[in-house]
């Protein structure tokens, strides 16, 4: 059986592009989790998630822990707040960005776990006025 409660700070970091991820729980068919998977992002000041992403077989919801930044969700453009969740529907290009000079830290939950958590890139889908600060 799979650990019922894990620390993040005892979790593997991943470096990304744009962002750091540290999966908490990952959706297999091992007799762990079977339904949802759980990761958490960091993306530093003035960075973003890139390329876009959708995810063709789930849906995926955000919710910000610390900091301020945007998301893109197909056409729209909304601001980002601590408290703030953030809804991705199956399917629709999605991408975040820190447009502030904190670390943006959110949760991410993906559903069904196994199948949202694939991404399918979205090379030409960008974010207007949104490039990585040096």
């Amino acid at each position: 059986m799979r650990d019922l409660v894990v620390l993040e700070q005892e979790k593997e970091i991943t470096q990304l592009d744009g962002r750091t991820v540290c999966w908490l729980q990952m959706a297999s068919h091992d007799g762990g989790v079977k339904f949802s998977s759980i990761c958490t992002c960091v993306y530093e000041p003035g960075k973003y998630a890139r390329p876009a992403h959708s995810h063709p077989g789930g849906e995926e919801t955000i919710y910000v822990i610390s900091g301020k930044g945007k998301v893109k969700i197909g056409k729209d453009i909304y601001d980002l707040l601590p408290g703030s969740l953030a809804f991705f529907p199956q399917g629709v290009p999605h991408m975040v960005a820190n447009t502030e000079a904190e670390p943006l830290h959110i949760v991410c939950f993906y559903a069904p776990g196994g199948e949202a958590a694939k991404y399918r890139f979205h090379e030409d889908f960008t974010f207007p006025g949104v490039t990585d600060k040096e």
